[in-house]
């Protein structure tokens, strides 16, 4: 087992990462190096963190390694945040005692979220009704579709009350340096930023197009405004000539240079990403294929 600070000061704030079966590595290692390197700027350390699951045992991650929790849940104490760490397929995880437990931080006006896919599990336990969340964006219409109480926001990462929650990968990285910004300023914040090699952080806001993580792909503002209406769209019945309206185009003009941005058409970058949203509902949801077919635009 790592490492892990533990709470000796009122002045710590504790966070603690609840684990689920196949949880991705990464979504807790950004976290934790950016809490360390606050922590390391600081007179005095400031954040503390754990590490929760349902069982009382080492769990595994996405990339087959193992993690020990420090407690069993029955002792687990408070937390001042907790957030469920989840992979693909959430829908599948079973965790009533981890849920159990989250009910009495939500209780207590504690903030709870999700990295990753958290949020699926805190939605389906009625843990974010009313709030704002997001997830990764494989599975976000999968979201939308299963949890129509919860306002779903299409975000690198939503930070709404006392809930938070991000759509993992890099994300993580932008909603824990935010925390650290909002607890202790710009200063510390930009510090840590730097100390990671991030040019800058990105605050709240659309998510790119996962074709802008392609490092072939070096889009223009207007392009990757289009795709990232096109991501966020998926349901609509979303017309070129309204496409170019929203990023200040004409009809002819956007085709030509998103043609030869991206080597396809709007139409066409529709389409396939309402199939791969098809099949994330299939695999990751009980609707049926009527529902389905109405959920990704067809």
């Amino acid at each position: 087992m790592g490492t892990v600070i533990t709470a000796t000061s009122s002045q710590l704030r504790h966070f603690t990462f609840c684990l689920c079966p196949g949880f991705p590595i990464f979504g807790i290692a950004a976290g934790l190096e950016v809490l360390r390197h606050a922590n390391r700027f600081s007179k005095t350390p400031i954040y503390s963190w754990s590490f929760l699951c349902e069982q009382d045992a080492p769990i595994q991650d996405s990339n087959g390694l193992w993690l020990h929790p420090n407690s069993s849940i029955n002792a687990a104490a408070a937390s001042d945040v907790s957030l469920v760490v989840a992979g693909f397929k959430p829908s599948n995880i079973h965790a009533p005692k981890l849920l159990k437990w989250l009910y009495r931080q939500a209780k207590a006006e504690r903030i709870i979220g999700g990295i990753t896919n958290g949020a699926f599990l805190l939605a389906q336990s009625d843990l974010l009704d009313g709030y704002a969340a997001t997830v990764h964006w494989e599975d976000f219409s999968s979201f939308c579709s299963m949890n129509p109480r919860v306002h779903a926001r299409y975000q690198r990462f939503v930070i709404d009350r006392n809930r938070m929650t991000c759509s993992g990968g890099t994300a993580t990285l932008d909603m824990f340096i935010e925390i650290v910004r909002k607890d202790r300023g710009n200063e510390l914040a930009l510090r840590v930023s730097r100390q990671m090699l991030l040019q800058d952080y990105s605050m709240p806001g659309e998510l790119e197009s996962p074709m802008a993580f392609d490092g072939s792909h070096h889009f223009s503002p207007r392009v990757q405004r289009a795709l990232s209406l096109l991501e966020a769209g998926v349901e609509q019945r979303m017309t070129v000539t309204g496409l170019a309206a929203r990023v200040g185009l004409s009809r002819r003009e956007l085709l030509r240079v998103f043609r030869r941005e991206t080597g396809k058409t709007p139409q066409e970058v529709l389409s396939q990403r309402r199939l791969e949203r098809a099949q994330s509902l299939v695999l990751h949801s009980h609707l049926p294929i009527a529902a389905i077919s109405s959920a990704v635009g067809y």
